[in-house]
């Protein structure tokens, strides 16, 4: 592999996979990207042992008020496992409730849990998934109902010792609580007392070992609530197992940068040894900015949906600023992120019969049985680069720092498990640059595959697909040579993602 006939072969291979038809021109940020710029792979680790990148899932729990079965259809259920099963999702987030999934008309009842969640659990513990799992709210208003405290933690301990996940590795209690929208209201005190009550329930029945509880599960936009994560350390010390935030930035923040920053206070403010996890992400638009007042348009012309949607899922350039978005939360040194959400199907706005769906997901597999549109089932252009930041970052990966260019919406992430590698470049500008991929410890990287997404208009893309539509790489079995500080030229579209990567 080391002949003057190989280097040539590979260098006319990689020219040809990303040779693009981007017009190159005077970037306005950056100055003019006919200039070459090096981006390197360091040999300092970001994170020893990643958790992993996944999605919000569960729910489904207003089924029968829409299709008179508790549960999905057996070909839904399969096409769902034969997807995810493609994503291979080292982490999912499952939120529940009391009245939704183990009490019955004021009689505990975890059976109730059979027709979805179970099947959902089941799946996890035998596909080796960590499992973010919690309430989304607790009773008892500015205090705690202790009769649903302990129900609470008994339908735990039921899962993991009569069920006996072990996939179950995280416990949050209660959604967001520094919200108006929560239970808690923002109520901090309250929070803890909360978690410490939990936490002696959970000594009590001999399962604190089994489980960690994850918080304070703030949703942030700026700094301004680190004080939730250095005081929960301060208060409860070892009852947090993990520490863990939500976001939902805007296009303008992911594009320039300014998120990776924002997001690495919370992480400095998390003590060092303990891991922290993103484990909700979405975007969020401002009302008065174009793509805000699109999706506000959008939604009045949906029947279905809700206004807690993006209905920028249904787009190409969603899939860039996800993976954009996904890349900062990892060289922010975060544990793993759970992307919000799998499945329009999954909840409503209500809650109770409403149709009016938050539309986050990939799909809405209902499309066909309720909402009028088998098309709404098919895969969204979005998964594709997420099911492959999903697929080839599994448990355990190093995560490795990158040295990047200042190059607006370029950024990179590198991982590395079992001496196999994964290497996402993304560009979520508009305009293409070129670099020269460099990698410190100047390792040869054999038998590499190669993934490459391009945003169109619209839902249009350039990717390589099958007819499940899922990622097909762009080119199979080519080497990677970094030894003796040797690089690799790529010119990198606008708006686009690529990954390589030598892992099965």
């Amino acid at each position: 592999m080391k002949t003057k006939r190989v280097k040539l072969l590979l260098m006319l291979a990689l020219s040809l996979i990303y040779s693009t038809s981007c017009k190159k021109e005077k970037n306005p940020d950056n100055g003019s990207n006919g200039t070459t710029s090096d981006l390197t792979i360091k040999s300092g680790v970001i994170t020893q042992s990643f958790t992993g990148n996944g999605f919000q899932w569960g729910g489904y729990d207003i089924l029968k008020t829409w299709t008179g079965s508790p549960t999905l259809s057996y070909a839904d259920w399969n096409l769902l496992y034969k997807r995810i099963r493609f994503m291979r999702p080292p982490v999912v987030r499952i939120m529940i409730s009391d009245g939704w999934n183990y009490m019955s008309n004021g009689v505990y009842d975890p059976a109730k849990s059979d027709p979805v969640l179970i099947k959902i659990l089941d799946f996890c513990q035998a596909e080796g998934i960590a499992v973010v799992f919690g309430e989304w709210g607790h009773q008892g208003g500015t205090g705690i109902n202790q009769d649903w405290l302990e129900n609470s933690s008994k339908f735990l301990e039921y899962l993991l010792n009569t069920k006996q996940y072990t996939c179950i590795k995280y416990f949050n209690m209660v959604n967001e609580p520094n919200g108006d929208w929560s239970s808690i209201n923002g109520n901090y005190n309250l929070w803890k007392t909360l978690i410490e009550q939990f936490h002696a329930k959970l000594v009590a029945k001999g399962i604190d070992s089994k489980i960690r509880i994850i918080g304070p599960d703030v949703a942030v936009w700026d700094a301004n609530l680190t004080s939730w994560v250095t005081n929960a350390n301060t208060d409860l010390g070892s009852k947090i197992g993990a520490y863990d935030i939500h976001t939902y930035p805007t296009e303008t923040d992911v594009r320039g940068g300014t998120y990776q920053k924002m997001i690495k206070s919370y992480r400095n403010a998390a003590p060092p040894a303990k891991e922290i996890l993103m484990t909700e992400i979405g975007f969020k638009y401002d009302a008065s900015s174009t793509l805000g007042i699109q999706n506000k348009q959008r939604i009045a012309n949906d029947p279905y949906a809700s206004d807690d949607s993006n209905m920028q899922v249904y787009d190409a350039f969603y899939g860039v600023d996800m993976a954009d978005a996904i890349v900062q939360i990892m060289l922010a040194g975060y544990s793993g992120s759970v992307t919000w959400l799998l499945d329009d199907a999954m909840y409503n706005i209500n809650g109770s019969g409403s149709t009016k769906l938050k539309r986050w997901g990939f799909w809405n597999i209902l499309g066909s049985e309720k909402f009028g549109s088998a098309a709404d089932e098919n895969i969204r252009p979005w998964f594709y680069p997420m099911s492959l930041m999903s697929r080839y970052f599994p448990q355990g990966t190093r995560i490795f720092d990158v040295t990047l260019p200042d190059k607006k919406g370029l950024r990179a992430i590198a991982g590395e498990k079992n001496g196999k590698y994964t290497i996402v470049i993304v560009n979520s500008g508009f305009v293409s640059y070129d670099i020269n991929l460099k990698m410190e410890n100047g390792a040869t990287l054999s038998s590499v595959n190669s993934y490459k997404y391009i945003s169109g208009i619209g839902a249009a893309f350039t990717g390589k697909k099958d007819s499940d539509g899922f990622a097909v790489p762009e080119e199979t079995n080519i080497t990677l040579d970094f030894q003796s500080g040797k690089a690799i030229p790529i010119n990198i579209h606008g708006q686009s993602f690529l990954l390589f990567t030598n892992m099965n």
